[in-house]
């Protein structure tokens, strides 16, 4: 039996970027539990943008909660330049530099309905909101943006301050590091939290070993659920879900690389669509999000398609004829509320680092910092509305979702170019009428996010699965309910 001061379970850039930090700050033995693929984790498939306003939907300024988890966002964009700095210092002679664009152009086009356009709007007003300045651009003039003339933009903001990392070289420079500082990586898959009298002391791996600690940290992403089930209660855990991304990392054989990220808004559920130059030649592409119960290792040829005749309509022509180098599925760990759970869970011993979504990698310094400072027992350096121990945050009623719904529908809709049965009006009716119908059944007073709704109306056994998880945290755990100031609408 083996046994460490802190064990870090999840190689993502989460555990690894808390094992920097404690390592740092000399705080004894440490271990990272993962297998080394990260089969399935959401680091290794990310495009790994360090956007924040690039991010912005009307959702993001609208409540208190969504605040609060924004400003977590900027503040953890302040720590990159560092963050690479220190990396980069690590780094081979010759290795080429681990931050692989300098900013984002958001693109508005119309193949994604009316939701780009508010949420391009909405960006606009943030970016004033937060003193930033504006820099609309001629989308004419973005190096490598060439879309077909149907979909090409017409309006399109530059974000100078908001560029991208090379996430697979980064968690190599990450491993490096901790390597060389001897911290212990397990090449393995945790299979069941070890507790006694109700402290969590260890974990038992998948090969039979027990591995014991004075603290253990989950970070395992989404696979990190059936873990926790093992020792927590559902009422002691807010469900978590799997958000399925695909992506491509191909090489460019003809036309103009692109020298910085260039995106959509926010749209149909996901990320909205992204290309991010790899150096070399190399682009990411990514567009796809889809919610389940489990993490996924396959993707549907749907997604494939989708991804690929977006990423050659959308952003270059030229795409049709690049190289596939490497497929990519991750999956993202989303909860039912759609915050993040950081801090002590209900069990002394065991600390939570997980459902953060699509802002893992970019917050992972911050978050990283605050968990150090919570292992030592020292102050928070995020607000502890994210605590794991909480009732479920509510910011929608129930009108709210289903028009988000709607209006996410139309998105993926129009831009996966569906056959048109009817008008814009029709196609609305038909959503709200799906999502009404839901909430009727479901017989809570508040909504969920669209992605959560449109897993739920995925199938009876998904719909049923979504209405036991709202009745065990409904009216479960502590701290009290958000007041009306964070509550939402």
């Amino acid at each position: 039996m083996q046994y460490y001061d802190t064990l870090i379970i999840g190689n993502g850039a989460l555990g690894l970027f808390l094992a920097e930090e404690l390592i740092t700050r000399g705080s004894g033995t440490i271990a990272v539990v993962g297998p080394r693929g990260r089969e399935t984790g959401a680091s290794q498939a990310a495009g790994a943008m360090l956007g924040c306003f690039g991010e912005v939907t009307t959702e993001t300024l609208r409540t208190e909660p969504a605040r609060i988890k924004f400003e977590m966002s900027r503040a953890a964009h302040r720590l990159w330049p560092q963050v690479l700095r220190r990396l980069e210092s690590d780094a081979p002679a010759g290795q080429p530099p681990l931050k692989v664009a300098e900013s984002t152009h958001v693109v508005l086009n119309t193949c994604g309905s009316y939701l780009d356009s508010v949420n391009y709007a909405a960006m606009g007003d943030a970016l004033t909101a937060y003193g930033e300045d504006v820099h609309e651009v001629d989308p004419g003039e973005i190096v490598g943006y060439h879309p077909r003339a149907d979909q090409r933009a017409l309006r399109a903001l530059h974000l100078p301050g908001e560029g991208a990392v090379d996430a697979r070289r980064l968690l190599a420079a990450l491993e490096g590091r901790l390597k060389g500082a001897g911290v212990t990586l397990v090449d393995e898959n945790a299979e069941a939290l070890v507790a006694v009298d109700d402290r969590v002391c260890g974990v038992r791996l998948a090969n039979g070993v027990r591995v014991e600690a004075e603290t253990v940290v989950v970070a395992g992403g989404a696979r990190g659920t059936s873990l926790l089930q093992t020792a927590l209660t559902p009422s002691q855990l807010i469900p978590l879900f799997a958000g399925r991304g695909f992506a491509l990392v191909t090489r460019r054989v003809s036309g103009t690389t692109f020298e910085s990220v260039v995106r959509t808004p926010n749209r149909a559920f996901a990320c909205g669509l992204h290309v991010v130059p790899l150096g070399g030649g190399r682009e990411y592409l990514g567009a796809t999000n889809s919610v389940a119960k489990e993490p996924l290792t396959s993707v549907p040829m749907t997604d494939v398609h989708f991804l690929t005749q977006c990423a050659m309509q959308q952003l270059d022509e030229e795409v049709t004829h690049h190289e596939v180098e490497q497929w990519l599925v991750g999956n993202r760990p989303a909860t039912l509320d759609g915050f993040p759970l950081i801090g002590w869970s209900a069990l002394p011993g065991l600390y939570l680092l997980t459902g953060t979504y699509r802002d893992g990698l970019h917050c992972a310094p911050l978050l990283a910092a605050n968990a150090a400072n919570e292992l030592q027992g020292k102050e928070r350096l995020i607000d502890d509305l994210f605590t794991p121990v909480r009732r479920l945050i509510q910011t929608r009623t129930v009108e709210h979702s289903i028009e988000e719904y709607v209006q996410h529908c139309l998105a993926g809709w129009f831009e996966s170019q569906a056959a048109p049965h009817g008008s814009t009006s029709w196609l609305a009716t038909i959503y709200r009428r799906q999502a009404t119908a839901f909430y009727d059944w479901l017989g809570i007073d508040y909504g969920l996010g669209p992605d959560l709704v449109a897993y739920a109306l995925g199938s009876p056994h998904n719909a049923q699965e979504i209405r036991r998880s709202l009745r065990t945290h409904h009216g479960q755990g502590a701290p009290e309910p958000v007041g009306s100031a964070r509550s939402g609408d």
